[in-house]
């Protein structure tokens, strides 16, 4: 019987398997902390499910860890400071395959997550809660969050990146750990919820949306969201990921203008109304052109970029121009382009040198001079575009 017990002490244990991890970050939640892990506790014991409370402590000095060891949560230490760390952490720690986050302020009810579990059962791999579909209780959400924030960035982010979420920045969520994991997240701030929303809908993620419901808190001190700060936070993430919006689209429009306005007042002046729009309005639509070409270029190599980088995927439009571009394609149509423009400024040389270099009627001279040295840019931007395209193209270590 010894020999058994000794052999049996020799066999390695392995953990038992758990399905749900709720995770919740914490900094100095001691009012708190106590009540969302009785909560999270609950939950799971009376829903029969294997799960484990995990607290992604970032460095509380009130006592948080020590309440929530006591009261069976598992707690483990993130020393890079930030929500986004936290939670990072948390999620690499998590034991189970499913896992759950929320604050741990007591404003999310920790004890109905199973429309939660069940969709993620159902397949789900990022499921939200939307608590303007559960509800917000008086005094949970500060108006300026509620009407303003909330629904601006929301909405940012369902025209960028063609997601069905109504609440993008609910804190309550649920996903798979493998799924979230190879997103490969790493913002460290409070941006770190809308980078979790973005990558999954570049990635192609299963997202879906449940209600919740959203309480004031019960901490007695300021929250760590900063409005305005973070606010900008989650709008300069979305805008980075979504060079079609932040480059391509406005630069087509400003060129497309601008185009609009070359072609017609370098034939003569154009009257609209009690306004006669001359020479100085044909120098300001060129450089309309001038930027969105601009613009567009940036969109364009800032998609390569992502794609080489595995920032996201490549959609039917790079694909599109991957199929037509070459390099040799951008620099003779450049190339081209700029010798159309130098030409025009040689036509015009060529005429001033005719009449014996004397003065020139202003106006009749910038109506060619705008649009060479538009052409003249274009060209040479074309080419330099195109073989900033090969550097990209080339491949990496």
């Amino acid at each position: 019987m010894t020999a058994l017990r000794k052999f049996a002490s020799t066999i390695p244990t392995r953990e038992p398997e758990i399905e749900l991890t709720i995770v919740m970050p914490c900094l100095n939640e001691a009012e708190t902390i106590a009540v969302c892990v009785k909560k999270a506790t609950a939950f799971l014991r009376d829903n029969d499910l294997s799960g484990e409370v995990l607290i992604a402590d970032n460095g509380s000095i009130d006592g948080s860890q020590q309440i929530a060891n006591a009261l069976g949560a598992r707690v483990i230490g993130v020393p890079k400071k930030g929500y986004g760390a936290a939670l990072m952490g948390g999620i690499a720690a998590a034991r189970g395959s499913l896992i759950i986050m929320g604050d741990a302020d007591d404003s999310y009810d920790f004890g109905s997550l199973m429309p939660f579990v069940e969709t993620l059962r159902d397949g789900g791999e990022l499921v939200m809660g939307n608590r303007f579909q559960g509800g917000i209780e008086r005094g949970a959400m500060p108006p300026l969050h509620r009407w303003l924030g909330n629904p601006v960035l929301s909405f940012v982010g369902r025209l960028f990146y063609g997601t069905p979420i109504g609440d993008f920045h609910c804190g309550l969520r649920g996903f798979r750990k493998h799924s979230i994991e190879r997103l490969g997240l790493s913002a460290s701030g409070m941006e770190f919820a809308s980078e979790m929303v973005v990558k999954a809908a570049l990635e192609g993620l299963d997202v879906r949306e449940v209600p919740t419901t959203l309480a004031p808190d019960g901490r007695s001190r300021a929250p760590h969201l900063r409005t305005w700060r973070d606010g900008w936070r989650h709008l300069r993430f979305m805008l980075t990921y979504a060079p079609k919006w932040l480059f391509v689209y406005p630069g087509m429009m400003l060129a497309g203008a601008g185009a609009v306005g070359v072609a017609a007042l370098s034939l003569g002046p154009v009257s609209i109304g009690p306004a006669e729009l001359g020479v100085h309005t044909l120098l300001f639509a060129a450089m309309a052109v001038l930027l969105g070409s601009q613009l567009v270029s940036f969109g364009v190599l800032a998609r390569l970029y992502g794609v080489a980088n595995g920032m996201w995927r490549a959609g039917p439009g790079m694909a599109l121009f991957r199929r037509w571009f070459t390099v040799e394609r951008g620099v003779f149509g450049g190339g081209g382009l700029a010798l159309a423009g130098l030409a025009l400024a040689g036509s015009l040389f060529a005429r001033w040198a005719g009449g014996g270099y004397g003065a020139e009627q202003p106006a009749v001279l910038m109506r060619v001079a705008i649009p060479a040295m538009l052409a003249t840019c274009l060209g040479v931007q074309a080419i330099m575009t195109s073989f900033f395209v090969a550097l990209l193209d080339q491949p990496r270590r």
